[in-house]
């Protein structure tokens, strides 16, 4: 019995640093992010928001788990990624005159009818590479482990909760 009292308190403790670790992590990942995520939060942003929040993230070069922004002019369309799931990418300029690229999952969602000049809005997970700015996971998040993202083109909204 005292055995099987330890492995239930080594369990334990081992589960709560675990979760404890995970929450310190996503709150540093979004301590610049101005538009934290909270559970049910929707996103009201549109093409003629502001990309404050993304030119923000730009500068820092720091992975935000949620960011958006609109006014964002799409300045080339970049070959799908076939390579696995497929992928629709675009690059857009921010008002900084800072370019990003943009990921979006066309094998979970309808494609995008992007093309250059556009003006979008989007929202996902910034990430910094060796390329450069990325905006992925632009979609809905099917085990709820993020904030849904989306891009918002011409008064539609794509894959942002389960369309």
């Amino acid at each position: 019995m005292k055995v099987i009292t330890k492995i239930a308190l080594g369990v334990f403790s081992i589960t709560t640093i675990l979760t404890s670790y995970q929450v310190a992590e996503a709150r540093r990942g979004n301590a610049d992010n101005q538009g934290q995520y909270q559970q049910g939060q929707s996103s009201a942003v549109t093409d003629t928001a502001n990309d404050q929040e993304l030119v923000k993230a730009v500068n820092s070069q720091r992975r935000l788990n949620f960011v958006e922004g609109g006014s964002l002019v799409v300045t080339r369309v970049l070959p799908d990624d076939n390579d696995g799931r497929e992928h629709q990418k675009w690059m857009v300029r921010l008002s900084n005159g800072k370019t990003m690229q943009a990921v979006y999952n066309s094998d979970m969602c309808p494609r995008v009818p992007v093309k250059e000049g556009d003006v979008i809005a989007m929202g996902g997970e910034f990430i910094w590479t060796n390329r450069g700015a990325l905006l992925h996971w632009l979609h809905h998040d099917p085990r709820g482990n993020r904030p849904d993202g989306y891009v918002y083109l011409n008064g539609k909204f794509y894959c942002k909760g389960s369309n």
